[in-house]
């Protein structure tokens, strides 16, 4: 590999690339009962994360059924639900809510549903999860993959489970609890 020599004037000092806003939050959850308190509270995680955009990306009742949770309201319902906690809230941060899950109308699973969000919005990426998501993706074969390109940010205030999965606690450089 050829050495690029380059000169700059005395006192030269680069710009910090980390300032302003960067990346993009990807709230991965099934927002059943989600109230506006928890809404306000992702907001201003992202907030003080500096997140250029927070997604919000609610999970198909089927795809909820095939990780095991049951009973779970109607796609729309917690969609339109979710909607409606944004118009009344002041957001200091880009909030999108993503539909996709709502035009398949059936199981995603969370590869195609992180590929879908990485061609589409602009990284770096980090997800916001409960303890109880964060374990179940955990347990699948494709998280080994996707977080080596994410970072996690696992909620544990909400939590009802206390163990972390054996692959969150080998991979804990690569996410943060949220306070």
């Amino acid at each position: 590999m050829a050495k690029h020599t380059s000169q700059v004037p005395f006192g030269y000092e680069p710009e910090n690339e980390r300032e302003g806003a960067r990346g993009s939050m990807w709230v991965y959850a099934s927002f059943e009962g989600c109230s506006k308190q928890e809404l306000v509270r992702i907001m201003g995680w992202a907030k003080r994360k500096e997140m250029k955009q927070l997604v919000l990306y609610p999970l198909h009742e089927e795809t909820l059924k095939r990780m095991g949770e049951r009973g779970a309201t109607s796609y729309y319902r917690r969609a339109d639900g979710l909607e409606a906690w944004l118009e009344q809230i002041e957001q200091p941060v880009a909030t999108v809510i993503d539909r996709f899950e709502g035009r398949r109308k059936k199981y995603t699973p969370m590869d195609l549903a992180f590929r879908f969000l990485e061609e589409k919005y602009e990284g770096p990426y980090f997800v916001y999860v409960t303890l109880e998501m964060a374990n179940t993706i955990a347990a699948f074969d494709d998280f080994e993959a996707w977080i080596r390109k994410v970072r996690l940010f696992i909620d544990l205030k909400f939590s009802v489970a206390a163990n972390l999965h054996p692959r969150l606690l080998a991979t804990a450089h690569r996410w943060e609890s949220v306070e």
